[in-house]
């Protein structure tokens, strides 16, 4: 049963990937949602804060890639409305 935690923590971890490659490449943040993307953040760090606490190195090390693309999504969406 351990390999669903593994295959879920892939899953999430690469669930955003393409939208933060799109939109890196096309700078288009039109359709996306700073305060969803600031509580998917926030989210996902307290889940790493949480596996630090536990030692769980597989919730760690799946969500950080997921905290790092929210992170771009949202400098991505604070930039384009710096530009305004």
């Amino acid at each position: 049963m351990e390999i669903f935690g593994y295959i879920a923590g892939i899953c999430t971890a690469l669930c955003f990937l393409p939208q933060t490659v799109k939109t890196l490449r096309t700078k288009d943040v039109r359709g996306l949602s700073l305060i969803s993307y600031v509580v998917y953040a926030l989210g996902v760090l307290c889940w790493i804060i949480y596996g630090c606490h536990l030692y769980a190195w597989p919730m760690i090390i799946f969500n950080t890639p997921s905290f790092i693309f929210a992170l771009l999504i949202i400098a991505q969406i604070l930039q384009s409305k710096g530009k305004k």
